[in-house]
């Protein structure tokens, strides 16, 4: 039983809940409202942020990713001909990856780890495990996000209407690639539905560790250290603002 009380105080805490389906997916999140002190001074400045800025943001991100995806490779299944076309289009993301640089190595990338038969959006036992590892990830950007007064709503490259969370949609990408790799080394242990043993493992990769500003710390704090990053960035439109993770070797 949760009470509304016991919301409450999670709420005053700043503590994220997440509602489960009858396949233990998470659908419903529930977060604090009103946790910055400059909402609407946030909202203004992500309002005024030029599409030229977006398009060189979203390259930023989609070559961040891509690296990402590169060191996955390397770690696993460490094929040459899929680390020399990753390096590749790592090198040629253009603006607002306008050549879907971004699609293209997703394609080579699960390939490498998965098999030619792998298809990403089935419902497969190791897509249902990536869907619950990226939900946890992207609801962990999301209350980073909120607590640093950010529109979730406003995103980089994501602008679906359907989508209030087209913000950490973004941010997302380069955090990607952690939970292929936690998949790839668990493919043949992986259970439809996703069995409380790897729900347990894909959450604790939030206490995993990547590489960010050239530091080492997990992956719940870069994700705070890429939010924080972002609103030094609309003071300042300077590029190099951004921080992004890289990822390191999973214990």
């Amino acid at each position: 039983v949760i009470s509304t009380r016991l919301l409450t105080e999670l709420s005053k805490n700043g503590v994220t809940l997440f509602l489960c389906d009858n396949k233990y997916l998470p659908n419903t999140q529930i977060l604090p409202l009103n946790t910055h002190y400059n909402q609407l001074g946030v909202y203004n400045k992500q309002i005024s942020l030029a599409e030229t800025n977006k398009a060189k943001l979203w390259q930023k991100i989609i070559k961040a990713k891509i690296h990402n995806q590169k060191m996955v490779i390397s770690f696993t299944s460490n094929t040459e001909d899929d680390l020399f076309m990753l390096e590749r289009y790592e090198r040629t993301v253009k603006l607002n990856d306008s050549d879907n640089r971004e699609g293209i190595a997703s394609k080579v990338f699960f390939t490498s780890l998965y098999g030619e038969d792998f298809i990403r959006f089935s419902s497969s036992h190791i897509s249902t495990a990536l869907n619950y590892g990226y939900t946890i990830l992207h609801s962990s950007i999301v209350r980073s996000l909120v607590v640093y007064g950010f529109n979730t709503y406003l995103g980089i490259w994501h602008d679906s209407n359907q989508n209030a969370y087209n913000l950490a949609s973004d941010f997302i990408e380069p955090f990607r690639p952690i939970v292929d790799y936690y998949c790839y080394w668990k493919q043949d242990s992986i259970e439809n539905p996703v069995s409380i043993d790897t729900r347990k493992d894909l959450i604790d990769l939030l206490n995993k560790k990547v590489l960010i500003d050239n530091k080492t710390c997990t992956v719940e704090y870069a994700i705070e250290i890429v939010v924080k990053s972002y609103a030094n960035y609309l003071d300042t439109r300077n590029i190099s603002s951004l921080l992004l993770p890289e990822i390191i070797g999973l214990d």
